[in-house]
């Protein structure tokens, strides 16, 4: 097998020494219109090598290939990317299309087709049937379990229907029928938000339309409604990542569909405002989520909580009226939000004993417009959430407490084992923990400027009102060249402090971390995740609305 894999290896490099460079057609000039979900791959071969090399680096840092079957199963791999690189590395798409079934209801199926070279054919030929079953015009394809394959003229192609193949087969044979390139909201979408080597489509109007086809077959539930409104609201987004020696880019497009029914879903999505959030968040944060949120905003989530109220298991809805706080919000809050991650957020988050570490350096920032009101309102909506929060912990408790008592008081414990004891062990510690963990939470809050900042710590809430430099001051920031002006969003986070294997070691539960045997075999993983996680500097992103097109770019900056 080693001395077979080198031959191999020299056949990809032919292959591709001997690719003559010629403008072909996208695939999705050939699919049939109507897909409900795609996923896209075109000139790839620049991001499946990186992402291998990352790949192979963290096997290498983990000591993972040093005997001779490690590197049998390392030339292995080798050869898979060299398919990938001669499949998907040129041109693959696989999309998730509605089809008519028996009863007459749309339904899901779908349709994978992937360029192929000299590699490709060779190392799948022996997996496809030898005799074709079926062909149409000079495309041939054979029934493999419940899938139709099939390999002709320098492509690959599956798909769970038969019809649904044979359509498509039918229009790379020259029959004239609707195609998804050609197909409006596809084309807006994949226009809008450009080229990319890995990219992502996806109509929610049209998954909107086979939902309501199926649940028709079943009466459609009063609650499910809504949520299909406003899936069909959401219409068609498209997007994608491009690697480059730095790290990668992203570019999207949501292409809101106006004339669905959720109205109040459309005007939020698409809100613009003037930022100024950055002159009081301070420089030293771990990250900024920044949107424009329309006053609307709380009711329209309030009106969600409402359907969702008597299904809420803990009775923390009711009892905190959270619904209808949100409600009374809109009447003093702007457009402007913003979530702030403070220094030591990221490592907070890897305390296992802690799970909700993460929020003590987590502060939210809203624009007031009218502060008298939000003074009137905010003592009793404090109020009312930690009452809540208090009795949330007493509900959980006596959940545990009681199923302490079912599980002693039968032969259940028994027939656990040594694995299901610890299992149950490590539930019900991770129980004590969140209960632990909520008494330690206290929704409080202040004003600074024309902002409103919360928070469930007030550490957190001290730290953000602290006199010093804002984010508005840091060069870096600064340097970003973020526009802050009549934009629908922006984020930004500079590059985070190194992490050791030993902070995530931290991340086990206690009574793994303290396992010095376990701890000796996974220290090389975890030093391998932390170089991973390490290499990442920092990322910016913008969204901007033109008309019902809500447009996002991202640079994220990684040392591949």
């Amino acid at each position: 097998m080693t001395r077979f894999l080198p031959a191999l290896s020299l056949t990809a490099l032919l292959a591709a020494a001997s690719a003559q460079a010629q403008a072909v057609r996208p695939l999705a000039d050939g699919l049939p219109a109507g897909a409900l979900l795609t996923l896209e791959t075109r000139n790839a071969a620049p991001a499946l090598k990186r992402f291998s090399g990352v790949l192979q680096r963290v096997l290498d840092a983990a000591q993972v290939g040093r005997s001779d079957e490690d590197e049998d199963a390392g030339a292995m791999m080798g050869v898979a990317q060299a398919v990938l690189a001669d499949s998907l590395g040129r041109e693959g798409i696989a999309g998730v299309f509605s089809v008519q079934g028996r009863k007459g209801a749309f339904q899901p199926a779908l349709l994978a087709v992937t360029r192929s070279g000299t590699l490709t054919d060779e190392m799948l030929g022996e997996l496809l049937p030898e005799t074709p079953g079926a062909r149409v015009g000079r495309y041939t394809f054979s029934r493999a379990d419940d899938l139709f394959v099939g390999a002709s003229n320098g492509l690959v192609y599956l798909s769970s229907d038969k019809a649904l193949l044979m359509s498509y087969l039918g229009r790379l044979s020259g029959k004239a029928a609707p195609t998804l390139a050609t197909s409006a909201p596809y084309a807006a979408a994949r226009r809008a938000a450009g080229a990319q080597e890995l990219s992502v489509y996806a109509n929610f109007s049209a998954a909107a339309k086979v939902i309501r086809s199926q649940l028709t077959q079943v009466a459609l539930p009063r609650l499910l409604s809504p949520l299909v409104d406003a899936l069909d609201t959401l219409g068609q987004f498209a997007g994608g990542v491009t690697t480059t020696a730095s790290g990668w880019t992203t570019s999207s497009a949501h292409v809101v569909n106006e004339a669905g029914r959720d109205k109040p879903l459309a005007r939020l999505l698409l809100d613009t405002t003037d930022f100024a959030v950055q002159s009081v968040i301070p420089a030293g944060v771990e990250a900024v989520q920044a949107t424009a949120c329309h006053p609307d905003s709380g009711a329209y989530l309030g009106r969600w909580l409402t359907r969702v109220d008597l299904l809420e298991p803990f009775g923390f809805l009711t009892d905190s009226q959270l619904a209808d706080h949100l409600t009374r919000a809109g009447q003093y809050l702007g457009h402007e939000c913003a979530q702030v991650t403070l220094a030591g957020g990221m490592t907070a988050g890897l305390k296992d004993q802690d799970p909700l570490a993460s929020l003590r350096h987590a502060v939210s920032y809203q624009r007031v417009t009218d502060r008298a009101a939000a003074e009137a309102h905010l003592p009793g909506y404090a109020r009312s959430v930690n009452d809540a929060l208090q009795g949330l912990r007493g509900t959980l408790n006596e959940a545990l407490q009681g199923g302490i008592k079912d599980f002693g008081a039968d032969d259940r414990m028994t027939g656990l084992g040594a694995a299901g004891l610890m299992g149950l062990g490590a539930g019900m510690q991770a129980g004590r923990d969140l209960n632990a963990a909520l008494g330690s939470l206290k929704l409080v809050y202040a004003f600074r400027g024309e902002y409103l900042l919360t928070a469930f710590s007030q550490d957190a809430l001290d730290a953000a009102l602290a006199d010093g430099p804002t984010l508005a001051q840091s060069e870096a920031f600064q340097a970003a060249g973020l526009t802050l002006s009549g934009a629908a969003g922006w984020s930004y986070q500079p590059d985070p402090a190194d992490l050791t294997g030993r902070d995530l070691l931290g991340s086990l539960p206690q009574e793994l971390a303290e396992d010095d045997g376990l701890g000796q075999l996974l220290t090389p993983a975890m030093n391998a995740a932390a170089d991973l996680i390490n290499r990442f500097d920092g990322t910016t992103s913008q969204r901007a609305v033109t008309g019902n097109v809500i447009i996002g770019k991202a640079s994220v900056r990684y040392r591949w």
